[in-house]
């Protein structure tokens, strides 16, 4: 059981530090990202930088507490080791999907970038890369192989 802890803590800490590795590379891009109508941008405690680096400097300690509580021999300090660590995790995917579509956003704003969007096929701009879709289509065919088949039931 201790050998699958401990696996899962290392697992958990490799995604984990190249999660937060592209979090903060993300973090620099939107900060740094130019806008069409934005002079001098003002830097604070809540500019992405920097909220992005206090995120993960309160991460990593949240991290080797939850660590920590996974080997103590009360059952409610697994439990609670292991929530911790788990909603950690969805923390950071979290915030990986979030700064993924800010940056996406601002992209496919900026009409004079000449790079296409990274997810371009969830946000519907065309930029010759396949698209995908999330939901299929709703709409009926009217020609095709399957129209054919069930054409009669259609007829008045």
């Amino acid at each position: 059981m201790e050998e699958l802890l401990i696996i899962g803590i290392i697992i958990g800490a490799v995604v984990s530090l190249m999660l937060t590795a592209v979090l903060l590379r993300l973090g620099v891009m939107i900060d740094r990202f130019p806008m069409s109508n934005d002079g001098e941008r003002e830097k604070s405690l809540w500019s992405p930088v920097e909220f992005t680096r206090l995120s993960v400097i309160f991460y990593w300690p949240l991290y080797i507490v939850g660590g920590y509580m996974v080997f103590q021999p009360a059952r409610i300090m697994l439990i609670g080791g292991i929530t911790l660590l788990f909603g950690l995790l969805l923390f950071l995917f979290t915030a990986m999907v979030f700064s993924v579509a800010v940056y996406n956003l601002m992209r496919s704003n900026n009409k004079e970038g000449g790079m296409p969007a990274p997810l371009a096929g969830l946000m519907g701009t065309s930029t010759g890369v396949p698209s995908l879709k999330l939901l299929p289509s709703l709409k009926m065919r009217a020609s095709g192989k399957y129209a054919r088949a069930g054409s009669s039931a259609y007829r008045k």
